[in-house]
């Protein structure tokens, strides 16, 4: 396994701290985005992710949309790093 890029350990840690805030199981959410907790798991760890896992999830969180903004802020940021490195 690859070491998780900086935007998807990011990623990961801000879903991870909505789930804890809002108090739910990693299980509940799993369940609600009605993927298995193992692809949820993959996800806080920082690991790829597919497009409709992450928001399968942030639906299932009900992310606002300003984590929303600083989530894709954060991807174009990580996109422009990738680019010209």
């Amino acid at each position: 396994m690859t070491d998780p890029t900086p935007f998807n350990r990011l990623l990961g840690e801000r879903v991870r701290r909505m789930i804890v805030a809002q108090g739910r199981s990693q299980e509940s959410v799993a369940v609600e985005a009605g993927i298995s907790t193992s692809t949820l798991g993959c996800l806080i760890k920082g690991q790829n992710s597919t497009i409709n896992t992450v928001l399968s999830v942030l639906a299932a969180i009900k992310a606002p949309p300003e984590v929303m903004a600083e989530i894709y802020a954060d991807f174009s940021e990580h996109w422009k790093e990738r680019a010209d490195g």
